[in-house]
């Protein structure tokens, strides 16, 4: 998809601010602190609901001190959908799509697939497993129709059951039977869900990594947090009285991960940073040209904070070269834009948005 307006008010330190962004291209430049990322943060509350950069819930933190609530606004899509989302400070948020109020999150993300490429990407090596099963199922969510469904039947099956294990006893072994029933029909599915992404998914990660680096023997592999030759009933059956000593449930899609190794070892214990950030890139890269291929050429969004950062010219050059022959729209930040670009073959495609203190140059004149 693609934005095609974007008006922001009240994000961090910006007020106000109308810009008219490019099909291709867009460069975001400023001081560090005058609100640059503010902007890309802004997409991602627009396209997310949430920011990209605050781990805390509290909307308090993301807007402008002084003020009641944002709002970021924005025109997506080829219908040119009005999009927009508000959130309060005490606490209440709102979401319109084409005039509509929704309530489900979701209903956002489906409109506009985003990629945030940025200092926390790194995690995606050195994080625990909820980052990668988080990457996994944002690939799975935008190219499976059933898996929205499925993988709230796992989330809502697990915490029942583990709400039964924590009670210390079972009082209803037809609840918990129920339960775990539904738990591992509904996982199963799930976990044929993300096999059958992640092997496709490779395809476009060799490609595109091969583009960026040099990196023999390099390989992701999927284990789905069970043992692989039982089904995960007869793992629930015969540990449910562990489950129930400790209070939860040890095995199921919720301890799936992604191994990415370099020959036996663990690819982040032994790459470089730069080489990480190479990877990492390969990797959001790969999901959003999995995603044209495989939801008739459905455009991916990014957004790169800082590119330029753990990179040097020449592979800064790289990654801009793969993004141009995407079909994708990318925002990305950078204090001088100087001679990132001249790493663009099409400068005619690009549109220049100068933040300082909070204001934004090269808007959208009304």
């Amino acid at each position: 998809m693609t934005i095609h307006r974007l008006h922001i008010q009240g994000v961090r330190n910006i007020s106000d601010a109308r810009l008219e962004p490019a099909y291709f291209v867009n460069v975001v430049f400023g001081d560090n602190g005058s609100g640059k990322t503010s902007v890309l943060e802004s997409i991602h509350i627009l396209t997310h609901g949430r920011s990209f950069r605050s781990t805390s819930s509290k909307n308090s933190t993301l807007i402008q001190q002084g003020q009641h609530a944002l709002t970021v606004y924005g025109e997506i899509g080829e219908i040119h959908s009005h999009v927009g989302v508000s959130k309060a400070i005490d606490g209440v948020n709102q979401i319109k799509i084409a005039g509509e109020k929704v309530t489900a999150v979701s209903e956002l993300a489906k409109l506009s697939p985003v990629q945030v490429i940025d200092a926390q990407a790194f995690d995606l090596l050195t994080g625990s497993p909820a980052v990668r099963r988080q990457f996994l199922d944002w690939g799975v969510f935008h190219v499976e129709h059933g898996f929205l469904n499925v993988w709230q039947r796992v989330q809502k099956a697990l915490k029942n059951r583990n709400s039964l294990l924590r009670s210390g006893k079972i009082a209803d072994p037809i609840q918990m039977s129920a339960w775990t029933r539904e738990f591992a029909s509904a996982a199963e599915t799930l976990d044929e869900y993300r096999q059958q992404y992640l092997e496709r998914f490779k395809q476009q990660f060799v490609e595109i990594l091969a583009k960026l680096t040099d990196l023999d023997n390099f390989s992701l592999s999927y284990h789905r947090g069970w043992d692989k030759s039982r089904s995960l009933l007869d793992v629930l059956t015969a540990s449910e009285d562990v489950d129930i000593k400790t209070g939860f449930t040890h095995s199921g899609p919720q301890r799936a991960d992604i191994r990415i190794r370099l020959g036996k070892h663990n690819a982040a214990d032994i790459l470089s940073r730069g080489q990480q950030k190479l990877v990492v890139i390969a990797m959001k890269l790969a999901q959003g040209a999995h995603l044209q291929i495989f939801k008739e050429h459905k455009r991916c969004i990014f957004l790169l904070d800082d590119l330029p950062a753990e990179l040097d010219s020449n592979h800064t050059h790289r990654v801009c070269k793969i993004l141009e022959q995407m079909d994708a729209q990318v925002f990305l930040t950078c204090v001088e834009p100087g001679e990132l670009l001249e790493f663009w073959n099409n400068k005619d495609q690009i549109k220049m948005f100068h933040v300082k203190h909070g204001q934004v140059s090269g808007e959208l004149d009304e």
